[in-house]
């Protein structure tokens, strides 16, 4: 029974764990980030496909392929990162963008609230 309860307390540990860094989340890490950021170059590609001189068939498949493309890419990114480090880089992504939106939030809701109504 004791030994089980440590294994909880280690798995609880483990999971509050929030402290790490990039460094320490390795190659995994930084391949994951480079997935999802470089999945995104297969949009801009989509218009040539339709301008190329393909079959309508092969223009679908290829529209369809590149614009799944980053939804896919995060998948996989997700699998060769593990959760730890991609609970990591949604932090650190949110850190640097989501306080602006959060600020901005805000302020409409305060602008919002000292006006009167009419």
């Amino acid at each position: 029974m004791a030994r089980s309860e440590n294994r909880k307390k280690v798995a609880a540990k483990a999971a509050s764990d929030d402290m790490l860094t990039a460094e320490q989340l390795g190659w995994r890490f930084a391949l994951g980030t480079v997935l999802i950021v470089g999945s995104y170059a297969a949009w801009p590609l989509i218009p040539f496909v339709i301008a190329a001189d393909l079959t309508p068939s092969v223009k679908a498949a290829l529209s369809g392929l590149f614009g799944a493309t980053p939804f896919l890419a995060k998948v996989v990114a997700i699998a060769l990162m593990g959760r730890p480090a991609y609970q990591f880089l949604k932090r650190t992504v949110f850190k640097r963008f989501g306080a602006k939106v959060l600020d901005e939030k805000r302020l409409d809701a305060k602008r919002a609230a000292k006006q009167p109504e009419a």
